[in-house]
């Protein structure tokens, strides 16, 4: 297969819809941008039809399932909106960004071949100024985001400073990984889900990627790549300041 460099005429919607909504009980914000892209079919024909997909794990992160770096038209693109967001009345901390990678993500593992840390909500980066970005390209049938706070903790976030308590939420995880079925999708005994963000495609949702969270995986489903139920995500990292 060869690999495609570029998509062409990828670019913002100047119709994107712009909502900013706040986590309860604090002062993490999350942002919302519907109709993302102006040109959202060429996107998923990419990501269908042209992108080529590295094997699970090849990417140096546990995402449990299959990833190809978008090409440079996304990451011009996701820029362009950073800096539109820039503009709005609560979008100071994106002034000034450095976008790290955007992944063309589909998930591929089924719940029985997970690791017990890929059972568990999970975090991007311990950095304060660090974002990360979600980009759905299925609708909500195949599950969109939650975000968790660990039970032993009030904290929504963690920081270098909760290394120990890490190590902890760790160690209960992988004593527990008997009784852990699969994806998580829900509150358990370790973690309460205490917000959820509905999947929609060409949906963009930015949040601090120090937030524990997790996409929700639902029983639609399917971990074959070519397959019309696989939940498909551009999942990208970028710095603020």
């Amino acid at each position: 297969m060869a690999i495609v460099t570029d998509i062409k005429l990828l670019a913002v919607n100047p119709d994107a819809h712009i909502q900013v909504l706040q986590l309860a009980d604090s002062a993490h914000l999350i942002w919302v941008v519907d109709d993302f892209v102006a040109d959202f079919d060429t996107l998923v024909d990419y990501s269908n039809n042209q992108a080529y997909f590295n094997q699970p794990g090849r990417d140096g992160t546990l995402f449990p399932g299959m990833r190809d770096e978008m090409p440079d038209s996304y990451y011009a693109t996701l820029s362009a909106m950073i800096e539109r967001l820039a503009l709005q009345p609560q979008g100071q901390c994106f002034k000034r960004h450095q976008i790290a990678k955007c992944w063309l993500s589909k998930v591929t593992l089924t719940p029985q071949q997970l690791t017990p840390r890929q059972k568990m909500p999970h975090f991007d980066s311990l950095v304060v100024h660090s974002m990360a970005a979600v980009h759905y390209l299925n609708d909500d049938n195949l599950g969109g985001t939650n975000f968790y706070r660990y039970k032993h903790t009030d904290k929504l976030a963690f920081g270098f400073d909760d290394k120990e308590m890490i190590l902890d939420m760790v160690e209960k995880v992988e004593r527990s990984a008997e009784h852990r079925s699969g994806y998580i999708n829900d509150s358990d005994d370790l973690f309460e889900k205490v917000f959820s963000i509905a999947a929609k495609p060409n949906r963009l949702v930015i949040y601090s990627g120090n937030i524990l969270h997790s996409a929700n995986i639902t029983a639609q489903v399917e971990f074959d790549k070519s397959a019309l139920n696989n939940r498909t995500s551009i999942n990208s990292f970028f710095s603020v300041r």
